[in-house]
């Protein structure tokens, strides 16, 4: 038995796993709908231990699954060690829970832009360090003294060409 082997093997089971998934998701489908034309705000599915005919091995990662499916999808959803899983579609509560979840997503998001900031000052304060033969924006006190000087000449060499304008304008 080659590697090839062993990896095809783990990828069926995968395979398997997301098929059994697919087909619990399926199955609580039809029970909402059920319970739904009932007039029935809430259902309870108990994840059976076979699927398709062949036992479902990670018991606990397709519960984790079928929680994700359904809380994308909406619902309210509640699991329990034992692979019971509580749905609910009541209207108030999906109301608050899209409310929550969006609270929640826009407190995650200024978190991630406050540390990106954060991250970018460091970045920007230590830059030399990890390119030490970049050259620096920041100028030297020396040479922002160079610089004011040069203002000053320039702002003379203009005042004194605008004032020999003046002065010709009146000798002729």
């Amino acid at each position: 038995m080659n590697v090839q082997e062993v990896l095809q093997i783990g990828k069926e089971r995968k395979q398997r796993t997301k098929e059994s998934v697919k087909k619990i998701v399926e199955n609580i489908h039809k029970k909402i709908k059920y319970y739904a034309g009932l007039r029935k705000e809430q259902c309870v599915y108990i994840v059976p231990p076979i699927v398709n005919d062949l036992p479902v091995y990670d018991f606990d990662n397709v519960i984790k699954d079928i929680f994700k499916i359904l809380d994308e999808e909406g619902y309210i959803v509640s699991a329990y060690s034992n692979g019971q899983i509580q749905i609910c579609w009541n209207e108030k509560l999906v109301e608050q829970k899209v409310k929550t979840d969006a609270f929640i997503i826009s407190q995650e998001e200024r978190k991630l832009k406050n540390i990106t900031r954060k991250a970018k000052k460091v970045d920007d304060r230590f830059s030399f360090l990890a390119n030490p033969k970049k050259t620096t924006t920041e100028l030297t006190i020396e040479d922002k003294l160079d610089e004011q000087v040069e203002k000053i000449l320039r702002e003379k060499d203009k005042k004194q060409k605008q004032m020999k304008q003046i002065v010709g304008n009146f000798s002729k």
